[in-house]
């Protein structure tokens, strides 16, 4: 006797949700690859290498305690987030699941909110390429960079999407590559591998000790680094475009999350550790990255 068809994620969607899929029109070309890659490359932006200044004026060296607390809250809610968008796998992602579950105004009011965050976001990137750029370039002036940056975003998204991912894929790997350059150079750094000295680990409690700020500074600093892991929804608001959405999206959130959080506390650690926190950086928008290889201690050992 034969056993029936065993249903896929697809067939268990409510009757509206199959509507909306079938009128969206969209094609499932983002490999599981390309999805993973473009949700760690938007994670990885201004929260780590121009926010987290902020953040470790506030918390001193226990901000690496913050971003282990912000990758807890991300853990969760981004595997909750992967169960919604197997069963869901619309582009619509959580203002869908909003309202499908709760009613419509919940679902407006979660797409518009997300809306709004995201030109935040997206303004707050090119302005902090602009200011990347313009420490190399300053007789350029900031905004050319920002209208530059701009317009190549408007043209990448109007690429067809399996295109869009192949281009995400590789300018993410350029980000990737650039922080293990930075973790592998700083720990050779800290502790003497192939140089004169070891910068040591002074710099963890010299400044006030490991808690200059106390608690207070590690909440503090929790709501900046929280929102420096914004991005790994990307997985669930592409669902809707994504290959084998069943399999892609879990295998993808999971591979995300550990790898944001070796990332992000690794760097910090490795940040903390170079340079005394409360040294100055000359302004409040310098990059730690940058302050850190900047520090007389980290140039002259390159330089031997």
């Amino acid at each position: 006797m034969t056993e029936p068809p065993t249903p896929s994620a697809e067939a268990a969607l409510p009757v509206r949700d199959s509507a909306l899929a079938k009128a969206e029109g969209l094609h499932r070309r983002l490999s599981r690859r390309q999805l993973t890659m473009m949700a760690i490359g938007g994670a990885i932006g201004v929260g780590l290498f121009l926010g987290s200044s902020v953040s470790l004026r506030l918390a001193g060296p226990a901000v690496i305690l913050s971003y282990i607390l912000g990758a807890c809250i991300a853990l969760i809610m981004s595997y909750a987030l992967a169960e919604m968008a197997v069963v869901h796998p619309l582009a619509g992602a959580f203002g869908v699941y909003a309202d499908n579950y709760i009613n419509a105004w919940a679902g407006f009011s979660v797409r518009a909110t997300y809306g709004a965050a995201q030109i935040i976001a997206i303004g707050a990137e090119v302005t902090a390429a602009g200011i990347y750029v313009s420490f190399w370039f300053p007789s350029v002036p900031q905004w050319m960079w920002v209208v530059a940056f701009s317009a190549g975003l408007v043209a990448l998204n109007s690429m067809k999407v399996n295109r869009l991912g192949e281009f995400e894929y590789w300018f993410t790997m350029i980000k990737v590559v650039a922080i293990l350059v930075f973790i592998v150079v700083g720990v050779s750094l800290i502790f003497g591998i192939g140089f004169r000295s070891a910068i040591g680990l002074s710099n963890l409690t010299d400044q006030g000790g490991f808690f200059p700020s106390g608690l207070k500074g590690v909440w503090l600093s929790l709501t900046i680094t929280v929102t420096s892991y914004m991005g790994v929804e990307i997985v669930a608001v592409t669902a809707g475009e994504a290959q084998n959405p069943e399999v892609t999206i879990p295998h993808a959130m999971r591979q995300i999350v550990w790898r944001l959080i070796f990332f992000y506390v690794l760097a910090i650690a490795v940040i903390v550790t170079m340079v005394p926190w409360n040294q100055p950086s000359g302004e409040l928008s310098a990059s730690p990255f940058v302050i850190a290889f900047s520090a007389p201690t980290s140039r002259s050992q390159l330089l031997s």
